[in-house]
């Protein structure tokens, strides 16, 4: 049951994934990371299978560490989507891996965050904001309606949450915890971990 939300706000990009890893009905654990860093400045959000999650981010962290220090260069994030791309359209032909992603990332030479919306069948789009799993049943018009260019921080975060209010409203089964990771000039930084109130779905309690 995964849930990933991602938008490009002002010097920012912001990322939320839940924490749910499960297998079929079962819940298997409830604090399982699914915004992965690929480097110090960009961030890969899966959803499906965990375990082509897992093989498919660990390849692409290898092989952009190995041309980093092969080159002595970083990837920009408009690179590394496309290499992306190119090794999800690849296994098509060979073994598929089940898993969608977001690539969220700040290049320090543009001064500018950009997100990427990323699929199993070798599908890529640089968008402004962005939704994969059961989230991109629910958020889409949430977006559509209140994010804006140069969106400041306080007001990304806050719209961020009401995404995350809306998905734990609408899903049919709980989702209870989300978190919430910032990408821009200084790196990336988790900016919290949110708890949905099981009494009131409306409410969201905070962890530090």
């Amino acid at each position: 049951m995964d849930s990933l939300v991602g938008f490009v706000g002002k010097n920012y990009v912001l990322i939320a994934g839940d924490t749910n890893a499960g297998r079929s009905i079962m819940r298997l654990k409830d604090d399982f990371d699914k915004l992965v860093p690929i480097d110090s400045h960009k961030i890969l959000a899966k959803s499906g299978e965990i375990g082509d999650g897992n093989q498919f981010c660990n390849l692409i962290i290898r092989n952009v560490s190995l041309y980093r220090i092969r080159n002595e260069t970083e990837l920009t994030t408009k690179s590394v989507a496309h290499y992306t791309r190119r090794q999800l359209a690849t296994a098509i032909r060979k073994n598929p891996y089940s898993v969608n992603l977001l690539l969220g990332g700040y290049d320090k030479k543009d001064q500018k965050g950009s997100l990427y919306y990323l699929d199993y069948l070798g599908s890529s789009k640089k968008i402004n904001y962005g939704a994969q799993g059961y989230a991109a049943l629910f958020v889409g018009s949430i977006l559509d309606r209140f994010w804006k260019e140069d969106l400041d921080f306080e007001d990304g975060l806050e719209l961020m949450k009401k995404c995350l209010r809306e998905v734990e409203k609408r899903l049919i089964i709980g989702t209870r915890c989300f978190l919430i990771k910032m990408i821009n000039s200084d790196g990336i930084s988790v900016v919290e971990k949110v708890m949905i109130n099981s009494k009131n779905k409306n409410e969201i309690e905070e962890e530090n």
